[in-house]
């Protein structure tokens, strides 16, 4: 049906605006011409930037991305 890829984004390690942004991005398997789409994203803050912090971020982006694409498929 679907696949998440999430991804941390920092602009190569730059700083890059308020924090560490990690995004989900959904690709439709049933679709052979299917591009990453971005569903959902957050910015974890640079001084709160711990690996707890981030694991934690990417639980809820991916479960917000599930949900909103889900959501879309069935209309």
């Amino acid at each position: 049906m679907i696949t998440v890829t999430v991804r941390r984004e920092n602009d190569n390690g730059k700083e890059f605006g308020y924090g560490i942004y990690v995004n989900a991005y959904v690709v439709w398997d049933d679709d052979i011409d299917s591009i990453p789409t971005l569903y959902a994203s957050e910015c974890v803050p640079h001084g709160q930037t711990t690996e707890k912090n981030l694991k934690a971020a990417e639980r809820r982006v991916r479960k917000t991305a599930e949900r909103r694409a889900k959501k879309e498929y069935v209309g």
